[in-house]
């Protein structure tokens, strides 16, 4: 079996960067564990993701935004609340998109309808084929899977996740950060609207994050991202549904009004991961392979997608002018245009995850009198909007 490109993993950012390739006559052939056609859990699933402009334009160049956005909710407005001590009153500060020139800074995109897009035009492409499989062995430019078959490629890319075994294969260190923290999430119904307005509160266990969702069936609708503490969040995970809503209810400071659960609450350890290098001989590495990350900041996926954007155009540039894609010049040319901005976003919200999960009196008082003077200041606070949604790599 031969292909020009080979992506190892099946989701979101293996997709998307399969499919910009696939849309130029490129070759490509993914290899995923998990069965394709994929089924959607939407309803009880409660990952989302806060896409900003840069990654809906690129789901806008795949022509899938028209399908997605009605399922989304635009993000007019982030507000942060200090809200670490609950003898001392919240610190708040908004930032409305509007300020900018902008009408929003992105929608909040469910993660599971957006990889069941993606993967059914994967399906329904005539460039890009799905195997079922598990990586063994990658050595020169052979793949060996699981079950004994190969397949030759110009390039292969690692797209399997912060535990990838393409990574371990080929020797790629990497660096990772404990934080003994959890992030539980969930969707919820609310009483009062959200009015697009995306709150994150700052606790000493971690930021509770509410994200607006487009209401359904007279529902009003957010997505929660809650950092806890490993060993509260494990605690919060065996409450029954009315002891959990309650202590969801709490934390929302009753901002939403009268909440309900709608989605079943699920939660995993957060550990930040980055790899040594981007790159290795005829590979390239992108998503959660090469960078994984807290969720404070909604960095994640946008990240990824931007990785998955710069190397699609670096293949594509390199077979418009006949070299092979994965040749060192290409490879070297990913790199230089992501290290900047990978390392950047990465050690960023390393460092800004610290110090908003923390409640040390010198920490959160410097937090609060930084809030304050960003809501003083307006040219401040518009040069850190900016610089939130800036992500270029020189």
């Amino acid at each position: 079996m031969k292909t020009e490109v080979l992506i190892i993993g099946g989701g979101i950012a293996g997709l998307a960067l399969a499919l910009l390739l696939g849309k130029t006559g490129l070759s490509v052939i993914i290899v995923e564990p998990r069965p394709f056609p994929l089924s959607s859990r939407e309803e009880h699933f409660g990952r989302t993701a806060a896409l900003m402009g840069e990654s809906v334009n690129i789901l806008k160049s795949l022509e899938i935004w028209e399908e997605i956005e009605s399922k989304t909710a635009p993000l007019q407005t982030m507000r942060i609340i200090d809200d670490g001590n609950p003898n001392i009153e919240p610190v708040q500060i908004d930032f409305p998109a509007i300020d900018i020139g902008l009408n929003e800074f992105g929608y909040n995109v469910p993660n599971m309808m957006l990889h069941k897009i993606l993967g059914d035009r994967a399906m329904a492409s005539e460039t890009i084929s799905i195997i079922e499989g598990k990586l063994a062995d990658f050595n020169d430019n052979i793949a060996t899977l699981e079950d004994g078959k190969t397949i030759r490629t110009n390039l292969i890319v690692g797209a399997d996740g912060r535990h990838s075994k393409l990574r371990d294969l080929v020797g790629i260190n990497y660096t990772i950060k404990e934080y003994n923290q959890s992030a539980i999430t969930c969707l919820i119904s609310h009483s009062l609207p959200h009015n697009n307005i995306s709150t994150e509160h700052h606790r000493s266990g971690g930021p509770f994050t509410m994200v607006p969702m487009p209401d359904k069936e007279g529902q009003h609708r957010s997505s929660i991202v809650w950092v806890e503490k490993t060993s509260d969040s494990d605690s919060f995970m065996t409450l029954n549904k009315s002891a959990f809503e309650n202590a969801l209810q709490s934390r929302t400071r009753d901002a939403l009004g009268k909440i309900k659960l709608v989605s079943d609450p699920e939660s995993w350890p957060l550990k930040a991961i980055i790899a040594k290098d981007l790159i290795a001989p005829r590979l390239a590495l992108i998503a959660e392979a090469a960078h994984a990350m807290s969720p404070i900041g909604a960095q994640g996926l946008n990240l990824s997608l931007r990785d998955v954007d710069v190397l699609a155009k670096t293949i594509i540039e390199a077979a418009r002018l006949g070299e092979d894609v994965g040749n060192k010049n290409t490879l070297n040319s990913y790199r230089k245009l992501r290290r900047l901005d990978v390392e950047t976003r990465f050690y960023g919200v390393d460092q800004y995850n610290r110090i908003v999960s923390n409640n040390i009196a010198l920490l959160r008082g410097l937090r609060r009198a930084g809030l304050k003077t960003l809501d003083k200041v307006p040219a401040l606070k518009h040069f850190a909007m900016q610089q939130g949604l800036n992500s270029k790599t020189g």
